[in-house]
């Protein structure tokens, strides 16, 4: 793996004190389509077996995406990379499709990126840091199913910021699928 740049290091260790995780994670470069990479780490979560914290370090944007999931860290987390990249560099919310294989396969038809403060996952974790002279902002990733995903493109997302504030939706659960009826 190439060196972290100093940015990328500062976020990493900045997430390495404030998410419960372990020190036994990994960092890897992953492409983008249309050029240029994204650095992304992953780590177990300490407390629940079989979940990690997957999260950005900010190289093609400047914003960290973050999420847990019970899902496959190297497969989530260029998922991951794809959000953070396309997303507008101003929105604290935003909803995106994405026609992507490894989600649709597993019930899912987009992300939507949401401040880390809406759900129970990230209490340390604020909307955005200052690193020096630059300032990233930070975006919890929830996978949405396609009734979610039709239903933020219609109401918009807030429906979904009400979940998780009433504590109905999960971040964890990328591999389900919809219930029938």
């Amino acid at each position: 793996m190439e060196t972290l740049s100093r940015l990328e290091a500062q976020i990493l260790a900045y997430l390495l004190e404030r998410l419960p995780i372990s020190t036994r994670g990994r960092c890897w470069v992953s492409p983008l389509a249309g050029g240029g990479a994204e650095v992304i780490a992953a780590a177990p979560l300490a407390a629940v077996p079989g979940t990690s914290a997957v999260f950005t370090l900010a190289r093609a944007s400047r914003r960290v995406v973050l999420t847990l999931t019970g899902a496959d860290p190297v497969r989530v987390g260029p998922i991951l990379a794809r959000a953070a990249h396309e997303a507008p560099a101003d929105a604290d919310v935003h909803v995106l499709a994405l026609d992507d294989p490894y989600l649709a396969g597993h019930g899912r038809a987009g992300v939507a990126l949401l401040p880390p403060g809406s759900g129970r996952w990230f209490p340390g974790v604020p909307d955005a840091v200052r690193f020096d002279a630059e300032v990233v902002q930070v975006s919890m990733a929830t996978f949405l199913s396609p009734s979610e995903l039709a239903d933020a493109r219609t109401r918009g997302p807030e429906p979904l910021l009400a979940a998780f504030a009433r504590g109905e939706r999960d971040l964890i659960r990328f591999g389900s699928r919809e219930r029938a009826g």
